[in-house]
Formats: C-alpha cells, sequence, structure tokens
C-alpha cells in the first residue's frame, strides 16, 4: 500500500500515544495497582504497534510488541510493578520517540539500537509468574472462545476482571460480552479485527479479547473472536459500531451480571470447562444479531487498501468524534493561512472606514458598521481556532522532572495548574525552552538535597510548582520552589568574579536588581558544569525568548523560603490593539497593553536628573525618551506642546515624546523578515488602511 499519504497522521498520533504512554507510566509509579492505568498504557502501546506495521516500521513495531508482552503480564498479575521495570518502559518510550523522530527526518527508523531493550523486555516475560498470578483463571486459548457462545450466558472471568466490572457498576456502567463473527469472504481478518477494536474503543474500555489481541494480529482465529468490555452505552449502539465495518457477518452482545450465581453452561460440540467461583453469569436475553448488508462483489479486492491505514490505529485521524462533539485536525500551515486572510480582511476594512470618512458616504459607513460587526466576530473564532491549552507544553516536564530528580538524588513533587489556560499557537511552539531552563534552575540550584532540607525543619520533598493563568490580554506562567532562595550577596560577588560588574556597581544594586543579574548572558552560580546546569546560558535563554514573544521576565526570591520565575505573555502574537503616533512624517505603533496613559507637557515641565531627561508624574519620576534621538532623525522645530505616551515593560515605565497622537487602531502584526532582524528596537510592522507601513515599537527593548 502507498504510505506517504498517511505519514503526517502517523506522526502526530505517534507523538500523542507516546505522550500518553509517559503520562501513564509516571501515573503507574506512583499507583502500581491502578489495572485501569495499566489497561490505558497497554492500550497505547498496542495502537503504536499496530499503526508502526500497518507503515512498515518493523523495528517499531518489534520493540512495541516486546513492551506489550510485559504490560500484559503485569495486567495479569504475572509480573509486579517495580523500579526496574518502570525505568526498562521509560528507555523504552525515549527509543522510540527517537526512532519517530528519525522517521520523520526521512532517516532510517533503526538507526538507534533497541537489541538491548528487546532482550531485556523479552527476559522479564519468560520470568516465573508469581504463584498468585498463577492461580487466577488463565485466559482462554488460541481459537478457543469463552464459554459464552450460543445461548448459554456464561463468561468465564478473572477476580480482577470481575472486581473491574463491579466498580465500573457503581458509576452506571456496566459489564458487556461481545461476539463478532466475520464473513466467509473476509480475506483480511486481522485487519477487520484491528477496526472492530478500534471502533470499540470509541465506546467502550475493552478488559480482555478471546483469542488475546496478538492472537487476534496474527490472525490465530477462525470466523469469530470474542471481546469482554465495560461500557455506558446501549448495547444496540455497540452492535451498530461493529456492523458499520465491512466484512463483519454478526455482531451478538450480552449483559455481564457479576452478582448472579454461575450457570451451567449449554452443551456444545466441543465440551465447555465447568464453571468456576469466579464465573459470572449473562441473565438477560441475548439481543438479536444484526444482519449484515450484502458485501459488494469489489469489498475483497478492496480490503488491503484502507483497514491498514494509520487512522484506523487511534480513530479517524482526520476528524475525530467523541462523546461530547465533534473536533477536525488541522493542518498548522491552513491556519497560518486564515489567519493572513484574516489581517488582510482587517486591513482593508480600515480602509473602507477611512474613505468613508473621507467622502462622508454614508450609506458605505452604515454597510461597514455591519461588516465590522461580522469581521470582529470573525476574528474571534480565527482566533479561539489558533489558541491552544497551555498542557500541550505542560504535559512533557512531568517527565522531565522524574529523571532529573533520579539523577540529582532528590525528592521533588511537581504540582501543575492552570494546564487549561490557552495560548496562541505561535506563543505556545516557543515557550517549551524557557519553560524548562527555568525547571532544570528550580530543580538544580532551587531545591536543596534532602538531609539539608531536613537540618532546615522543611519537609525532605521539595515543592516545584508550574502555574499557568490569564491576567488580562495576557498570560502569566509562573515557576515556583520552596528551596533556598537566590542570595543576592552571592549574585554579587560572583558578578564582580566574572567581570561583568564592578564591586561600586554592585554594592549599589538593591536586592531585586542585583537579583536579576542571573539573565545576563553568561552568568552562572553552579560550583561545576553538569548535564543539567552551570553553562550560564539557562536563564539568558529564558530572557531573551520571552522578550522575542513581547512577553517579560521577572523573578522574586527570598533566601531558605524560595523562588517566584514569572513570565507574562501575550494572548496572542497576530492582531492587537495598538496606539498609532506620528514622529515627523512617519507613523509607528504601541502596542496597548503596554501602554499606562497618553499625555501632553510642556518642555518646562521636563526636568534633568543626573544629565538623563524625565517628567513627574503624580508623584512618580519618570524617564523620558524622545523618538527624533532615538531613531535618529534630523530635528526640524521646537514644538510648543509635546505628546509622552508613558510604557511599561514589567516593573520599568517611560515616557515616549512623540509629535502626535493619531488614536488606536486594531493593526495586524507582520514579521520584518531576516533583513531587519538587526532592528531590536521593533518587534514587527503592519499595513495601514490607506496602504503605508507603519513599525511597531518593541516597548520592552527600548526600555532595557
Amino acid at each position: 500500500m502507498e504510505t506517504n499519504q498517511y505519514m503526517d497522521m502517523f506522526l502526530d498520533e505517534s507523538h500523542e500515544h507516546l505522550q500518553s504512554l509517559n503520562d501513564g507510566l509516571l501515573g503507574l509509579e506512583d499507583n502500581s495497582g491502578d489495572l485501569s492505568i495499566l489497561n490505558e498504557i497497554f492500550r497505547n502501546a498496542h495502537t503504536l504497534k499496530g499503526m508502526s506495521a500497518t507503515m512498515g516500521y518493523n523495528k517499531i513495531a518489534e520493540l512495541t510488541h516486546e513492551m506489550e508482552d510485559v504490560l500484559d503480564m503485569l495486567r495479569k498479575e504475572q509480573l509486579a510493578v517495580s523500579g526496574d521495570i518502570i525505568d526498562t518502559l521509560f528507555k523504552c518510550i525515549d527509543s522510540l520517540e527517537q526512532m519517530i523522530n528519525n522517521v520523520a527526518n526521512g532517516d532510517p527508523e533503526d538507526l538507534i539500537d533497541v537489541s538491548d531493550l528487546v532482550a531485556k523486555l523479552s527476559a522479564l516475560t519468560k520470568g516465573t509468574p508469581p504463584p498468585a498470578a498463577a492461580a487466577s483463571t488463565p485466559a482462554p486459548a488460541a481459537g478457543q472462545p469463552a464459554p459464552a457462545a450460543g445461548g448459554s450466558g456464561v463468561v468465564e472471568l478473572s477476580d480482577t476482571e470481575k472486581s473491574v466490572i463491579s466498580e465500573a457498576e457503581k458509576t452506571g456502567m456496566r459489564g458487556v460480552y461481545l461476539k463478532v463473527t466475520l464473513a466467509e469472504s473476509c480475506l483480511l481478518k486481522s485487519a477487520r479485527s484491528y477496526m472492530v477494536m478500534n471502533a470499540l474503543e470509541e465506546l467502550s474500555e475493552v478488559i480482555r479479547t478471546i483469542p488475546p489481541a496478538e492472537e487476534l494480529e496474527q490472525e490465530k482465529f477462525e470466523r469469530s473472536f470474542e471481546v469482554i468490555l465495560i461500557t455506558g452505552s446501549e448495547e444496540q449502539a455497540i452492535q451498530d459500531a461493529v456492523m458499520g465495518i465491512s466484512e463483519i457477518e454478526k455482531a451478538e452482545t450480552k449483559i455481564i451480571d457479576t452478582s448472579a450465581p454461575a450457570a451451567t453452561p449449554a452443551p456444545a460440540p466441543a465440551p465447555a470447562p465447568a464453571p468456576s467461583a469466579s464465573t459470572a453469569a449473562a441473565t438477560a436475553p441475548a439481543t438479536a444479531p444484526t444482519p449484515a448488508p450484502a458485501p459488494k462483489p469489489q469489498a475483497a479486492a478492496n480490503a488491503p487498501a484502507k483497514p491498514a491505514a494509520p487512522a484506523a490505529a487511534g480513530g479517524a485521524a482526520a476528524q475525530k468524534k467523541s462523546h461530547a462533539g465533534q473536533s477536525v485536525r488541522v493542518d498548522i500551515e491552513k491556519l497560518d493561512t486564515l489567519m493572513n486572510l484574516m489581517g488582510e480582511l482587517v486591513i482593508n476594512k480600515v480602509r473602507l472606514e477611512q474613505i468613508g470618512q473621507t467622502h462622508r458616504l454614508s450609506e458605505l459607513t452604515e454597510t461597514l458598521e455591519q461588516m465590522d460587526r461580522v469581521t470582529t466576530d470573525l476574528q474571534n473564532i480565527v482566533m479561539k481556532v489558533r489558541m491552544v491549552p497551555v498542557s500541550q507544553v505542560f504535559n512533557r516536564f512531568p517527565r522531565m522532572v522524574r529523571d532529573v530528580t533520579k539523577e540529582l538524588n532528590k525528592e521533588i513533587n511537581l504540582t501543575i495548574e492552570g494546564e487549561d489556560t490557552e495560548l496562541d499557537r505561535t506563543v505556545i511552539d516557543e515557550i517549551g525552552d524557557p519553560i524548562m531552563h527555568l525547571l532544570r534552575n528550580s530543580l538544580d540550584h532551587g531545591i536543596e538535597m534532602p538531609d539539608e532540607r531536613e537540618a532546615k525543619g522543611k519537609p525532605r520533598v521539595g515543592e516545584v510548582g508550574l502555574i499557568a493563568r490569564h491576567e488580562g490580554n495576557n498570560v502569566v506562567i509562573m515557576v515556583t520552589d520552596d528551596g533556598k532562595g537566590i542570595d543576592a550577596d552571592v549574585i554579587r560577588r560572583k558578578a564582580v568574579e566574572k567581570g561583568l560588574f564592578t564591586q561600586e556597581e554592585v554594592d549599589s544594586m538593591d536586592n531585586a536588581d542585583a537579583v536579576r543579574i542571573v539573565f545576563l548572558p553568561g552568568f552562572s552560580t553552579a560550583e561545576k558544569i553538569s548535564d543539567i546546569s552551570g553553562r550560564g546560558v539557562g536563564m539568558d535563554v529564558v530572557k531573551s525568548k520571552i522578550e522575542s514573544l513581547s512577553g517579560h521576565v521577572d523573578v522574586e526570591t527570598h533566601v531558605d523560603e524560595g523562588s517566584v520565575f514569572k513570565i507574562k505573555l501575550p494572548l496572542t502574537l497576530a492582531i492587537i490593539q495598538a496606539m498609532l503616533v506620528q514622529v515627523q512624517n512617519e507613523m509607528y505603533a504601541i502596542p496597548l497593553a503596554s501602554i499606562d496613559s497618553t499625555l501632553s507637557v510642556q518642555p518646562t515641565d521636563i526636568r534633568t536628573v543626573q544629565n538623563n531627561e524625565v517628567i513627574v508624574l503624580r508623584g512618580e519620576i519618570i524617564p523620558i525618551i524622545r523618538m527624533e534621538e532615538t531613531l535618529m532623525v534630523p530635528h526640524v522645530r521646537d514644538a510648543q506642546e509635546l505628546f509622552v505616551v508613558v510604557v511599561h515593560a514589567g516593573d520599568s515605565k517611560a515616557g515616549i515624546v512623540v509629535d502626535k497622537l493619531i488614536g488606536q487602531q486594531e493593526i495586524v502584526i507582520k514579521t520584518l523578515g531576516n533583513l531587519f532582524m538587526g532592528l531590536k528596537m521593533f518587534s514587527g510592522a503592519t499595513v495601514l488602511g490607506d496602504g503605508r507601513v507603519a513599525l511597531i515599537l518593541d516597548v520592552a527593548t527600548m526600555l532595557n
């Protein structure tokens, strides 16, 4: 089959399953007895294996197959969850991620040698199961369905399965037995069983298949197979979902009643095992099987083409369905194109408004009022489509914290809050590295060793927090810790040792300014360089990256109490409200989010303090930035009245002197391109309604 058309689906869904595997193993490490977590991990590994095999990536499929065997034994309690097994499975996930990244880059999957991992997993599965596992009811052998066929209503369940179904019944769900019979003409039995399992996962949680999943994949069954599942859906919905798949002859269901006594199975051609204490009876009458539609003559010939598509492995990749509604996976480039078209619409709307005002066209003005409402609604929808939860970034950090904690021999608990907070996709793509650096800083520099914490009267387990929340038109992301904090005196001493400042300069700084030295390039307090920190690049990367996103980063710290690193980011970088100003004949835009106030002053209101021009506003001394001098344009004339735009970036404020205030306007941000990358004072440009280009001032850069 031609797999190139499915490559994007495969890569997207593979990364989703890897993230789910990471999350599941972290949960299993904290709660090794939770069968639902194990089932979820098993399903993700199973799906990833099927997708990889379908796409022809046999090494990935081989590794996930071995993982699946170990996970299956854990589910059946034939293996006990241990630190060694967890570590091995994490190494498998890391290797799978590298292999899939190789595939994405066009490289062979087998650049990564996983033979040692495969051998270790294989050794685990060949070990002797504990006595407790041996006592549980074994799964039926291949080709021997559970004694629930026909109308007997008996299903052999293990004690664990009975417990799971009983717990589900308390929440209004129930256990259901399903028997699926394939058409005699079916050529790809494994593909059909695979599609059935994925259809079922939309409506239920599969507990067991008879024969086991690997034997279904290897087609080690006749025309029928059986499934035990938990669902809140009606039996008819399950039957309809299965019968919607081609080459399915029958789908028979029975409700499993764990409270009923064991029943004696009806006579069958092959002798059935006697029911045991772990037998649950399905007392409800079987729903009549739904007749299958007559198969099309070409169905068998076309069968190989689409059942094997990766979409079948994780639901339809192009359109994923859920109980609450439907969502569509959209290519990022299409969203960017939609955003650009929306920007052009906004520009032309502003142009039409100017034409209507200039020529006093009342009919045009009335039409534009309606158009303005429509474009505003459309813009809001487009912006919401681009918004994604920060959980897409936050999800990667629990695993990182777990690994770093083990490497440092510390005890640290990570708490995540506000992961549903949404940011524009362009911002989300860029904030991962800054947050990672801040977290590593807290883990390495912030949190003390357990014995040291205990000596200070603190709990041995350190607390690190990752918090996101909305503040007006901004999103604030904080990395907190209850560690040793940052000692301003240590920062001063290190800054002098590294030649960044003189002793006189650091002595004149207050503690807050001294602590901010950590954001300078090349600064580090680490005594030795490690894989985690000490190279003096982390905090500098954070500051430069956040400022490039029109954001701001700051730190608040107290010795022996901890630190809070606070990142403030705009919700979106695409369309913003701005104040248009004029300096001589040129127009400039200042983001409204950075403006505190505007005022007019007389030249005599400007004073000089330590050779710097300032104004006093409500008792606060604010430095002045003259745009003519900053832009190095010739001075034309002295004005009798000056217009000042008071702006802020973090705790810093300044008054920008301009010739004229044009007014507030919605603008579309356009990047300047590589040719103008050196112009740090400007964050971009916008096209005005009359076709002129206005540069957008980067307030954070101007104030620093």
